[in-house]
């Protein structure tokens, strides 16, 4: 159980890679506060939490949080302590996909964007790491970047500027926060199945690119599941990556190697 007695806070884990992280972390052991905007997961089965306190009665609770609202994300932290007395990881998985022209996005699109996928994560670093330190022993946050921090595609420019974004951010908070033993990292996933990235995967076009860009097959298989997302966000909370801060990992299927 390679997070017994940890506090974990997800958000976004209701659905896609948010709801498998969620889970993983209560396969190993952790209480899990799931922050979302609605409780149902998109593709459809039990919430997250329902799931989690099916076999482990009590480890999970769902807050409803709007990323993009300070005062909510804020309550998210605090009611984690709260409900469980501590917080020992954050996971800052919410996020938004605008896919279109870059001329066709509106401002109030734009700022959608940012206001989720970057002012979401630094509300997230913000309240969590002010907690860890109250605590006075360190803490694992983890932020959702994306492999298109550093390559992109078509129709995707807003997305990416704001992945580059978290993980610029993740790079100066592990510099400010690591003198406190607070390790801050970034996942930086590849083309992933879920609800989130259908537009890119629902079409044989969009499989044949995705296809093209992808080295890595495994069993027939190249897109990656939330799963496997998953497994890396266990290991950027254990205690195995305790030297690890201020990466971006990647789980891409060799996209970023060309």
């Amino acid at each position: 159980m390679r997070l017994k007695d940890k506090v974990a806070v997800v958000t976004g884990g209701s659905s896609g890679i948010g709801r498998a992280i969620a889970l993983r972390f209560a396969e190993e052991g952790a209480k899990v506060v799931v922050g979302d905007v609605r409780e149902e997961p998109r593709e459809g089965g039990k919430p997250t939490v329902e799931e989690i306190n099916t076999t482990s009665p009590g480890a999970g609770l769902f807050v409803k949080c709007d990323v993009s609202k300070e005062e909510d994300v804020k309550r998210l932290v605090d009611e984690a302590v709260r409900n469980y007395g501590k917080l020992d990881v954050m996971a800052n998985i919410a996020g938004v996909m605008i896919k279109r022209k870059a001329i066709e996005i509106s401002a109030e699109e734009l700022l959608r964007a940012l206001s989720v996928n970057v002012a979401g994560v630094f509300y997230g670093c913000k309240w969590s790491i002010r907690q860890m330190l109250k605590q006075g022993e360190g803490g694992k946050v983890i932020n959702m970047s994306s492999n298109l921090a550093d390559v992109s595609l078509p129709e995707v420019s807003v997305y990416s500027a704001s992945k580059a974004a978290v993980l610029a951010l993740t790079k100066g908070l592990a510099v400010e926060y690591g003198p406190y033993g607070i390790n801050v990292n970034a996942l930086c996933p590849g083309a992933t199945k879920t609800e989130f990235t259908r537009a890119f995967w629902e079409t044989e076009e969009g499989l044949r690119d995705l296809r093209s860009r992808t080295p890595l097959v495994k069993r027939g298989e190249f897109l990656l599941q939330p799963r496997d997302i998953a497994n890396a966000a266990l290991f950027l909370a254990s205690e195995e990556s305790d030297r690890v801060t201020g990466e971006c990992v990647l789980v891409d299927g060799g996209w970023n190697a060309w």
